[in-house]
């Protein structure tokens, strides 16, 4: 048997029926700290941070002043608050796509497709990512950037202690293509079904130049290519307060 012949499906995306990562919060403190930080998000994503008053988050949310300084001292907090829980939550999705039990390549497939995901339909990932782009949370946006190539060259280490790379190929000079490839796709997007696009091509480019051929040619059989979109619904309501 070929080894095309033998290869596996492609693995299915996870998606959450709850995004949150907030559950060591009281119910009714998590249901307003919620509210705020997905109006914010909204605010962020439809404005920028430097053009989002505290005035229109609040008119989103349809909360008050007092609850908004309850929770938060300023915009900034809010928007580092909102930057904390897309981080955890973004811990608590790679944890279930490790429990998947994949090769590093596979994972790291299934990964840059849970972030695509996350930047085309979840509304507090799409409004912290306009955010940070700003002057104000530049530190954030260099920090969120550098752990994201830390995580890719991680992968393709243990890819390449598997047997995995091709054999010339670096982890390191590869994650930095892998994170650049995907940051100016999602520059470059006109929306999120150009987005989803740009980086499945991407990847047809990249696999079998970064991968082993036998890898390489696992991949091409086992149906990725045809795997399905992100929904956007399913997103979206795992926001839901």
């Amino acid at each position: 048997m070929t080894s095309s012949e033998s290869a596996p499906s492609a693995p299915e995306l996870p998606v959450p029926g709850s995004a949150w990562a907030d559950g060591d919060v009281g119910e009714r403190t998590r249901r307003t700290r919620r509210r705020l930080l997905l109006a914010a998000a909204t605010v962020f994503d439809a404005q920028g941070y430097r053009g989002a008053a505290l005035s229109d988050i609040l008119a989103v949310a349809g909360l008050t002043k007092g609850a908004l300084y309850f929770h938060f001292r300023s915009k900034r907090a809010l928007a580092e608050a909102l930057l904390v829980e897309v981080c955890d939550s973004w811990s608590a999705l790679v944890d279930r796509i490790d429990r998947q039990g994949v090769d590093p390549l596979w994972r790291l497939l299934l990964e840059t497709d849970a972030y695509t995901a996350r930047w085309m339909y979840d509304p507090l990932v799409r409004g912290i990512s306009r955010a940070i782009y700003e002057p104000d949370l530049r530190e954030h946006r260099l920090a969120w950037l550098t752990a994201w190539e830390h995580a890719t060259v991680e992968r393709l280490t243990q890819a390449e202690a598997a047997g995995l790379l091709a054999s010339n190929v670096d982890p390191v000079r590869a994650a930095r293509t892998v994170v650049a490839v995907a940051s100016g796709n999602h520059a470059l997007a006109d929306g999120p079904d150009d987005l989803w696009t740009r980086m499945s091509e991407s990847w047809e480019g990249l696999v079998p130049v970064l991968t082993s051929e036998a890898w390489s040619q696992d991949w091409a059989a086992s149906g990725w290519r045809d795997r399905a979109r992100p929904d956007g619904d399913r997103y979206r309501a795992s926001r839901e307060p």
